[in-house]
């Protein structure tokens, strides 16, 4: 439909107040759609906070074991470096 065909409506023409319609189907209460909107919502936060809390737990075992690792190099790499050493010292 084009723009100047619609003809424009008075304003007394207009509802100038809240007429409720009655028998239009299916109608909720509004405090029953706010907790289910309150419940919606928290359980999407707690779902969302559990899989934080798991991805959490997977990265300090991970960093765990990267601490590990690098315990391990500086062992490895202090007792070569103290092996390496001792054969100079009986040299010398």
């Amino acid at each position: 439909m084009h723009a100047s065909m619609i003809q424009p409506t008075a304003a007394d023409d207009r509802a100038t107040e809240f007429k409720a319609v009655d028998g239009t189907g299916e109608q909720f209460d509004g405090y029953t759609l706010m907790v289910e909107a309150y419940a919606a919502i928290w359980l999407i936060m707690l779902v969302w906070l559990a899989l934080i809390w798991r991805k959490q737990q997977h990265l300090a075992a991970r960093v765990d074991g990267l601490e590990g690792a690098i315990a391990r190099a500086e062992r490895n790499i202090t007792a070569k470096s103290k092996k390496a050493a001792v054969p100079e010292e009986t040299t010398a």
